[in-house]
């Protein structure tokens, strides 16, 4: 049983990388218009996203792998891109608006990145928003009412003005970890040296 359901596991997270894919290579501006708030306490919307390159990720703060995995590689890439990480804007949405409470993502982020900005705010505008950007966010309940999420996993990348310019796929079993490091700063160097 649980081969099976690890099986099944397995086969939504890579439908999430192909759909992911596929939507973050399609041209025009990415996700819908939305007002939030970010991990200070500041009111955001999209048009903080569009300001400049993004790398946007989503996930949640119990996540017990993929998500710190993730916010510790970007905060390598961050630290090896130096002063041109200003350039960027890093944003960490919640897929769990109902635990990720603003305040939430506060306190978790601070053992990362400062750069690194949560979003959270009311539920039913941020599943909109997990919605408008094509994300797969499925809810995996546990015993003792505990739950996880199964939930696209790359780190997507945008142009200033919203626009799609790829992603950085969650693909840790593959090649050596400075290979995949590699690969990623050659996406963000591109993506600051080719802003629109």
């Amino acid at each position: 049983m649980k081969t099976f359901v690890l099986f099944i596991a397995l086969i939504v997270v890579f439908i999430a990388v192909a759909v992911g894919y596929n939507r973050y290579t399609q041209p025009g501006p990415v996700g819908g218009p939305f007002e939030l708030t970010d991990s200070n306490g500041k009111v955001v919307t999209e048009k903080d996203i569009r300001a400049k390159p993004a790398v946007v990720f989503f996930g949640y703060t119990m996540c017990p792998d993929v998500c710190p995995t993730t916010l510790m590689d970007m905060q390598r890439w961050l630290t090896e891109l130096g002063p041109d990480a200003d350039k960027l804007g890093v944003w960490f949405f919640t897929v769990d608006p109902e635990h990720d409470t603003p305040q939430v993502m506060h306190d978790y982020l601070s053992n990362f990145s400062d750069k690194i900005i949560g979003i959270s705010g009311d539920p039913k505008k941020v599943h909109d928003v997990v919605k408008s950007f094509n994300i797969v966010a499925i809810k995996v309940p546990g015993a003792g009412g505990e739950y996880t999420y199964d939930h696209t996993a790359a780190v997507i990348l945008l142009r200033k003005g919203g626009k799609a310019a790829g992603i950085i796929p969650y693909i840790p079993d593959v090649g050596s970890a400075s290979e995949r490091d590699g690969i990623a700063m050659d996406k963000l160097k591109n993506l600051i040296q080719k802003p629109n």
